[in-house]
């Protein structure tokens, strides 16, 4: 790689001398990229004798290319390098980040760690027995090449579906990403993973709760508001402390995501395993970041800093995130994913959550 490009005169700086700026290319601290680097930089170490570019410039390149959603071209410019070149080492970066940190960040759940998530969610939003918030959004992309109206969804744009649940610290605990956006909403529901584990009654949950919104089917294990404005107090108590919890993956998608990672901001232009591995990277980033920094001092944060996020003060009034002043987001919410009729043995679960 020369010497003169963007990552030698400006980035290698920035890492050394401008902690701010540094953020701004990759989403990161200094620290936490050096950490990073050290897991996955065997991974892109590629034959000295070739003069490639190193592991420290891929990862800078891959991480500003999902962070400012900038093209690759201009990528190819400000790095001296072929755009070729740069699409390769963004897809093999984008697939080593989900390798090496799909295990360490966003592992298969175990009972041990879902009943951690509902005392989480019982400490923060005084919701007993919830296992996480879920949510689906369609991702927009490029209509993939000889793929017809597969990813036509009804928003009337092509897109990718990404369903996801969430812990109360904006941390993902499930994904499930891929499914074309011409798919019915409550089929891709139905088809996940998650939910068969979910509907079955497999998934290891201590007391099965989990919190989607309205759109969700209400199920022994899938717990959505009341609907109707004249409710007696029981249940506008149960709609208040479920709007309070299910507030986390609003928060978690459209802010940590569309706001850190831009790349998802805009369609994606790449192919269909691109468009996969970006959101698969984007993903792990995330929850790398939220997990690296949730030990500081919340005026220390610098992935998700004091009032980014929705918060509540002591008097239970709810101030809402700085993100929200830049409302820009390619994220799209899913439709309504079952019927609403439920048993009355399910309904009565709510009164007694």
């Amino acid at each position: 790689a020369d010497d003169n490009s963007v990552y030698g005169l400006l980035v290698k700086y920035a890492q050394k001398d401008d902690k701010e700026q540094f953020f701004k290319y990759t989403r990161m601290a200094p620290d936490l990229f050096d950490y990073l680097l050290s897991l996955i930089e065997c991974h892109l170490q590629k034959d000295p004798i070739k003069n490639p570019v190193s592991p420290n410039q891929r990862l800078a390149i891959t991480l500003h290319y999902l962070s400012e959603g900038c093209s690759m071209q201009e990528l190819a410019w400000n790095n001296y390098i072929g755009k070729t070149t740069v699409h390769c080492i963004i897809k093999e970066t984008c697939r080593t980040l989900w390798t090496v940190l799909q295990p360490l960040v966003l592992p298969e759940p175990t009972r041990e760690q879902l009943k951690n998530v509902a005392l989480q969610n019982l400490f923060r939003w005084n919701l007993p027995n919830c296992c996480g918030s879920c949510d689906g959004k369609h991702v927009q992309i490029q209509c993939p090449k000889h793929s017809g109206s597969s990813y036509f969804s009804y928003k009337k744009s092509f897109s990718m579906i990404l369903m996801a649940a969430c812990d109360s610290y904006y941390k993902f605990t499930y994904v499930d990403i891929g499914a074309p956006g011409s798919d019915h909403d409550s089929a891709v529901f139905r088809k996940s993973s998650y939910s068969k584990a979910l509907l079955n009654g497999t998934l290891p949950l201590p007391h099965p709760q989990p919190l989607p919104d309205a759109a969700f089917p209400l199920h022994k294990n899938v717990m959505r508001p009341y609907s109707g404005k004249y409710l007696e107090e029981k249940k506008n108590i149960f709609n208040y402390r479920l709007s309070r919890c299910r507030r986390t993956i609003e928060n978690t998608f459209k802010i940590l995501l569309a706001q850190r990672w831009r790349r998802l901001r805009n369609p994606i232009i790449a192919s269909e395993e691109i468009c996969e591995l970006v959101i698969m990277a984007t993903v792990v980033l995330h929850n790398f970041l939220q997990k690296g920094e949730q030990d500081m001092e919340p005026s220390e944060r610098m992935y998700s800093p004091t009032g980014f996020v929705d918060w509540e003060d002591d008097t239970g009034n709810i101030h809402l995130g700085h993100w929200r002043r830049d409302p820009g987001t390619n994220l799209r919410s899913i439709g309504r994913l079952g019927s609403n009729n439920a048993s009355t043995s399910v309904q009565k679960l709510r009164l007694f959550s």
